[in-house]
């Protein structure tokens, strides 16, 4: 057996946990959204601050990603087009940026699982986009 051979493989089966974990973090983000948005507290803390004088701002950008979710995945499952999952993935680390942001000028404490829920989707998305749209690329 050749390294060649070799390498193929071992890409393939690592596209394939990726893929398998993107596929879970997609469901994951669905989940927390429409949890979150029914109030439960499992994934997020029920903070005052967070739900009280700025009700829902956070549970609706939660709704919204919801919605995005659901549309770049329809567009990459009929499409087969890995740079919009790539984006998106982008998109949710940036996110992790903005929503210290609007805490700092909100003056509110957000809580830390929204960044962690954030940074493994973001990342799910990043590296399997990433490794698809590279192997697409290299033929």
């Amino acid at each position: 057996m050749n390294t060649r051979s070799i390498s193929k493989t071992s890409l393939n089966i690592l596209q394939l946990l990726l893929q398998i974990n993107f596929n879970v973090s997609v469901i994951f983000v669905l989940v927390v959204s429409l949890m979150s948005l029914a109030g439960s507290d499992i994934f997020f803390e029920n903070n005052s601050d967070l739900y009280g004088p700025l009700a829902n701002n956070l549970r609706m950008v939660l709704l919204y990603l919801c919605f995005v979710q659901l549309a770049v995945y329809g567009f990459y499952q009929m499409h087969s087009n890995y740079a919009a999952v790539f984006t998106l993935g982008a998109f949710l680390l940036i996110l992790i940026v903005s929503l210290q942001f609007y805490s700092i000028i909100n003056q509110i404490e957000i809580d830390p699982s929204y960044q962690q829920i954030f940074l493994y989707v973001g990342l799910s998305h990043v590296l399997y986009g990433g490794i698809c749209v590279l192997r697409k690329n290299n033929g």
